[in-house]
């Protein structure tokens, strides 16, 4: 067994996060960025149901298409961490190689480091959080305390926010999960489920903090779905002309419940900046 630090408890919180990427990992002429044409459409989304966005963007964006984030800092209360470099979950490369060309390519954009990490498709290991510690990462948010086959068996890992094992000062804001059942907070999983997902939000007490998971191509099928295999296909197409409005009545719902929204900097800053000393203190275990 290994210690984690677990963080303080405060009233509830939502944060809406938008990993911001090429289309399904298609890396081909014309057809990488198909998504960012219906960007205008996203931020009338976005604003329509005023919430600020968390955006973890890939560093190979910020270089190929700058534009896309200026638009997005431009046009909603958005804050912007780092979504890996090549946005290769295996890292070929090897992680601390692309972990510092995704921070050269941040910084050259913003002027600054980035504070916050997102791994793609969740995939991450202990020592790869060593490395973001030991990087200066304020936090990451990569795990999904849930089962994907093929990218991740996180089904011991804490639902609320901790200090992981071997580190210093990061702290992990896991995605949210509907309680028992383990499904993600996610708008790939909404709109897959349907009015059935938000149904089980009724049943279910959602997580406190619920950080939610979403890409543009959740909210639109572009031609670069052509080149996924069945039944990833399918399950893209699922839903996708009602993926706004479900995306719209599950805001409400946490409305409705309670919910505050607040960007991942500005809850990091409620509840671990004003409490290093109480998250020191407290230990909770974790396989």
């Amino acid at each position: 067994m290994s210690n984690a630090a677990s963080v303080q408890h405060h009233s509830k919180t939502a944060c809406i996060t938008l990993d911001l990427e090429s289309d399904w990992f298609v890396d081909k002429p014309g057809r990488t960025y198909l998504t960012v044409e219906n960007l205008d459409t996203y931020i009338e989304l976005i604003q329509s149901v005023d919430v600020p966005v968390s955006v973890f963007v890939v560093g190979r964006l910020l270089e190929e298409r700058p534009d896309v984030v200026e638009r997005l800092n431009a046009a909603l209360d958005a804050e912007f961490h780092l979504h890996s470099y090549a946005h290769d979950p295996e890292m070929s490369n090897g992680f601390r190689s692309d972990l510092r060309e995704g921070i050269a390519a941040f910084e050259s954009f913003f002027g600054r480091r980035p504070r916050g990490y997102r791994a793609p498709l969740g995939k991450i290991s202990a020592q790869q959080i060593t490395t973001l510690d030991s990087e200066g990462f304020a936090f990451d948010s990569s795990i999904f305390p849930s089962y994907r086959p093929g990218a991740y068996n996180n089904l011991d890992a804490p639902t609320t926010p901790y200090r992981p094992a071997n580190t210093d000062e990061l702290v992990e804001f896991p995605v949210g999960v509907i309680p028992y059942l383990r499904v993600p907070t996610a708008q790939s999983y909404l709109k897959l489920g349907g009015r059935s997902y938000l149904r089980l939000l009724d049943l279910l007490a959602p997580p406190e903090p619920l950080v939610f998971v979403s890409h543009l191509h959740d909210f639109f099928e572009t031609p670069a779905n052509e080149y996924r295999s069945q039944p990833m296909k399918a399950i893209q197409q699922r839903n996708i002309d009602e993926s706004a409005t479900l995306f719209e009545e599950f805001i409400e719902r946490l409305r409705a419940m309670g919910y505050e929204f607040r960007t991942i900097e500005t809850l990091y800053s409620e509840r671990v900046t004003e409490s290093t000393g109480e998250l020191d203190a407290e230990r909770v275990a974790k396989s």
